[in-house]
């Protein structure tokens, strides 16, 4: 028996871009430092949490899931360590592999969305920082008597990526959607779906055995936004800050853009509190001869030097006379 207010998750972290490269050379996007202390991860992981999320199932390339565990560990900061609130960790080629031996392929999140006993399922990934409130989007969607609830924000073009899924509404408010390559009339302002979605799990059992039937294979929130223009969809906008990491330049701005407190607040210190790997440091050392100057330093720092306009992570010791 499903429960009615119970929810469940596919977290994917297999977003692969060559813009980033050599910063994801060794991890995925989702464990790439953020704002002195966070993971990207951590964005995904608190607004799970927030929602009272009970299980997750995540898909991470082949290679990259040392730094999630490293990261992750057993998961308590975001209540995941107890008996009934888990976390799982699945290799994303290994579903290939199943796919090239004609083997079900899908079987794996079938599963554990029939064991979730979870009403709703969200679908969400690593690659926009952003802190959504999944329970009032679960409240829109237990209204909308519809199977889906996409969630987007309202940017200009140059915050996508030819990749990324855009959302239009025609006369009667009717959503559809189509990848950012495939506009030819580009829009001062679009609909950018943040790949966060919130839909009904015996739907998403049944669009899973479908695609599976058709021999489709990617992510499940993938294949969810090549589709989603099948289906009549409720949509839910997001205003708050948001960052869309393509690159390195962005992934660098998104990163200073926390120097602006207006940022800082919105998106670290609103209602929704974002969580991240404990460690018990010391308070960060500043020196008589210390100056700094619109920065953020993390816990373990030692300051003897001058530091302007910058982020500083932890256990980081700048030197009498440095300057950074």
């Amino acid at each position: 028996m499903k429960t009615e207010n119970k929810i469940c998750a596919l977290l994917s972290n297999v977003t692969r871009n060559e813009s980033l490269a050599p910063l994801i050379s060794q991890r995925p996007i989702a464990t790439l430092p953020f704002d002195c202390k966070y993971r990207l991860l951590d964005f995904p992981l608190s607004s799970l949490a927030n929602a009272h999320v009970s299980s997750i199932f995540m898909t991470a390339n082949q290679g990259e899931t040392q730094s999630i565990f490293d990261h992750m560990g057993s998961g308590s900061e975001w209540g995941l360590d107890s008996f009934k609130n888990r976390y799982f960790v699945y290799i994303q080629q290994d579903f290939q592999r199943l796919k090239e031996q004609g083997l079900p392929y899908f079987e794996q999140q079938i599963s554990f969305l029939r064991k979730s006993k979870a009403a709703y399922t969200v679908l969400i990934d690593s690659k926009f920082i952003c802190n959504v409130d999944l329970t009032a989007v679960l409240k829109i969607h237990k209204t909308s008597n519809k199977h889906i609830t996409a969630i987007y924000k309202k940017v200009t073009p140059d915050i996508a990526e030819d990749v990324d899924t855009i959302i239009r509404f025609d006369e009667n408010n009717k959503a559809s959607s189509s990848f950012l390559a495939q506009l030819t009339d580009v829009q001062d302002k679009e609909a950018l779906s943040l790949n966060m979605f919130i839909v009904d799990t015996e739907w998403l059992i049944g669009f899973l055995q479908r695609m599976q039937a058709e021999g489709e294979y990617a992510s499940s929130s993938r294949l969810l936004r090549k589709y989603l223009s099948e289906f009549d969809i409720n949509t839910y906008e997001y205003t708050g800050y948001m960052s869309n990491i393509r690159s390195i330049k962005s992934y660098y701005d998104a990163n200073m853009s926390m120097l602006d407190s207006s940022n800082f607040t919105a998106l670290l210190y609103g209602s929704q509190p974002v969580r991240t790997k404990v460690s018990n440091e010391v308070p960060t050392y500043f020196s008589k001869e210390s100056n700094v100057t619109n920065s953020q330093l993390s816990s373990g720092c030692i300051v003897e030097g001058s530091v302007t306009d910058s982020l500083i992570s932890r256990r980081s010791k700048i030197e009498k006379d440095a300057v950074v």
